[in-house]
């Protein structure tokens, strides 16, 4: 939301009026505090506040209460007595005779018919006022309620866009290993892959792996299944025995269970896994050899 729409959506005539929690006030403020529009639009409505509450701030004499209570004394007798209300004027402006002054003007005497119009006329507009400031509040809250319920709306939209994206990607991934199984099931059907079990060697005797190496592709698959973890500084490599030498026939990337594609070989005798630097080395480290196996 811009500025002009969040100071148009009535949440600052709410805060001036009070109708804000303690979290919502503190945005307000946030907010007011970053952009001098919204703080200038925030001290307005406080204005119109206080402006209001002015207006309507009159204090009465102090005389004009006991003067009442006199007259409506005065007039509850009368009535008793007579069981109607005569028609009389009632003084209400004129101060006490100890009050008055020379330089005082005359005060005004109004009948009672004239004082009751007079005071419901005044009634009537006060509550057109109060009604004008209830529906501004009522509006300012409307706005207010709306506003968040966008808020939410939003955010369970991008939440729904966003399973959406990982139940996509994991999709994606689900048929990716669905292909590379197949292919792999396929090489092993092959009755021209042969399988090669790789024991471990005396100095880590529990380790073990696997090769399936295709004679009629050279394809070479790894299974590492049984390997240790690796530590974070090295890795795993394969290695065909070829006429008495070593060739290398790649690097393990990270332990899996599922067969890895390795280097296609010509023709070997034997494989061989070592543990080499990161990266895999030019000759195997043959005092670092896990498994070994004969074709």
């Amino acid at each position: 939301m811009n500025t002009q729409e969040y100071i148009e959506s009535g949440i600052l005539e709410v805060y001036a009026a009070g109708g804000l929690n303690d979290a919502e006030r503190l945005d307000v403020d946030r907010r007011a505090a970053q952009d001098p529009e919204v703080k200038a639009a925030l001290e307005n409505a406080h204005l119109a506040m206080e402006a209001y509450a002015l207006y309507h701030a009159q204090t009465p004499p102090a005389y004009l209460q006991d003067r009442i209570l006199q007259q409506i004394h005065k007039l509850g007798h009368d009535v008793s007595m007579s069981g109607s209300v005569p028609h009389q004027e009632i003084n209400l402006l004129h101060e006490p005779s100890q009050q008055s002054s020379t330089n005082e003007p005359e005060a005004k005497v109004i009948s009672m018919e004239e004082a009751f119009f007079n005071a419901r006329k005044k009634s009537t507009a006060d509550r057109m006022r109060v009604a004008a400031i209830l529906l501004l509040l009522i509006s300012a809250a409307t706005n207010f309620y709306l506003y968040f319920q966008w808020k939410d709306s939003e955010k369970e939209l991008t939440i729904a866009q966003q399973s959406v994206k990982q139940y996509a990607y994991e999709t994606s991934q689900l048929e990716y290993r669905t292909d590379r199984t197949e292919n792999f099931l396929a090489v092993l059907r092959d009755p021209e892959t042969k399988p090669v079990s790789l024991k471990g060697t005396p100095q880590h005797a529990k380790a073990a792996a696997r090769v399936f190496w295709n004679q009629a592709t050279k394809e070479v698959f790894l299974d590492p299944a049984s390997l240790p973890q690796a530590p974070s500084d090295k890795q795993y490599q394969l290695w065909a025995l070829v006429d008495g030498k070593p060739v290398d026939a790649g690097v393990v990337a990270s332990s899996s269970d599922a067969l890895l594609r390795m280097k296609t070989i010509e023709k070997a005798q034997a494989f061989a896994v070592t543990l080499e630097p990161k990266g895999g080395s030019v000759n195997p480290t043959m005092e670092a050899m896990y498994v070994m196996g004969a074709i």
